[in-house]
């Protein structure tokens, strides 16, 4: 079961993010306005904030429960490649991001079990995974959808996650975890988690937009978004990071990465559009692999409960791109805000590593 949490990470990114390259394609598909599709963005991460802190509760083995998640998202997945208008097509994404919710929350309670001395250098590979996920969904929406349509690279892109879903169903795995308990005292933790998936969607979600403006096509910017892979490294080796400079200085290592990475997109130019990016991927998915480790220690409810602050961050930064398509700038300026006060609540979030937060429940 341990070493099936990184593939089933990657594969379950790799069928919620193929949408991102494809946005403006989509609206045009769909005969609506640029703009239009953010629900499809934002909705399936709002199923992941609801649904995350329920589903430690769910009283089936750990492996039926992330089989069933990877096996809708799939199937949605498929079935939003099929939608013929935006409506159904908002529907399937928003199924797709209830049933994602099945997994990461859990993989993150996991890893210290499953690996008591290595959960921090595990809790690197496993962000890794959805590193890589992530980068591949985004790259390849982008290069199938020039060659194959953007249904069908949907399509394409969602079929793994069935397999896989299979797989792990078909493997009986029975391991239970201990009942959930939750702390709202955790909250800075949290709040580091709405940061990082907030900036890393609402930059990632108004790229499409300025490089379509910047003449780039719908396979350029599909290879851009291959920039996602640039975190791997960071992600993986974030706990020999941690081990040499503490939590705290490695997330405050990770967020200056990030930093450099939002001021260098500020020229109107594909070329340091795209190293500001990479460098923002390889600082963002860095400091998760520190951050999410850090929530898995908390045991399964403040792991979920993170997992439910990360995905509210996504939501709000689809609904709030759209505004920022005619104004980039000042969305550079609102992420730079969001990446000091994140350097400013770093240390209790993270306290080192040190002590564990009071139950709530």
């Amino acid at each position: 079961m341990g070493w099936a949490l990184i593939p089933a990470g990657m594969l379950i990114y790799i069928a919620l993010y193929a949408v991102v390259p494809v946005l403006p394609g989509l609206e045009r598909l769909f005969g609506v306005p640029p703009g239009s599709a953010h629900l499809g963005i934002s909705l399936p991460f709002l199923a992941l904030v609801l649904l995350s802190p329920l589903v430690p509760r769910i009283p089936l083995p750990v492996g039926v429960v992330v089989g069933l998640g990877l096996l809708g998202v799939g199937l949605m997945g498929v079935l939003a490649g099929l939608s013929p208008n935006l409506a159904l097509w908002t529907l399937c994404r928003t199924l797709q991001g209830a049933f994602a919710a099945l997994v990461p929350g859990l993989s993150l309670a996991l890893l210290p079990r499953l690996f008591p001395k290595r959960h921090a250098q595990m809790a690197g590979l496993w962000i890794a995974g959805n590193v890589l996920g992530g980068g591949l969904g985004r790259g390849l929406g982008g290069v199938l959808a020039e060659a194959l349509g953007e249904r069908m690279a949907l399509v394409l892109l969602s079929l793994p996650v069935v397999l896989a879903a299979l797989f792990v169903l078909r493997g009986g795995e029975r391991l239970v975890l201990p009942p959930p308990r939750y702390s709202l005292s955790a909250w800075p933790l949290y709040a580091l988690g709405f940061a990082l998936l907030f900036l890393n969607f609402f930059l990632a979600n108004l790229l499409p937009y300025r490089l379509e403006a910047l003449g780039l096509s719908q396979a350029q910017i599909g290879g851009v978004f291959f920039a996602y892979l640039a975190g791997i490294p960071g992600s993986a080796l974030a706990g020999r990071l941690v081990l040499f400079a503490g939590e705290i200085g490695a997330f405050r290592l990770a967020f200056g990465v990030v930093a450099l990475g939002v001021i260098l997109q500020v020229p109107n130019h594909p070329l340091p559009i795209l190293l500001g990016f990479v460098l923002l991927m390889a600082g963002i998915f860095t400091a998760q692999a520190v951050v999410g480790g850090a929530s898995g220690r908390g045991g399964s409810g403040v792991s979920s409960a993170y997992i439910a602050a990360f995905y509210l961050g996504g939501t709000v930064a689809g609904l709030v791109y759209p505004p920022f398509i005619e104004g980039v700038l000042w969305g550079l300026g609102l992420a730079l805000l969001v990446v000091l006060a994140s350097l400013g609540l770093a240390p209790r979030a993270l306290g080192g590593g040190g002590p564990r937060p009071r139950p709530l429940l």
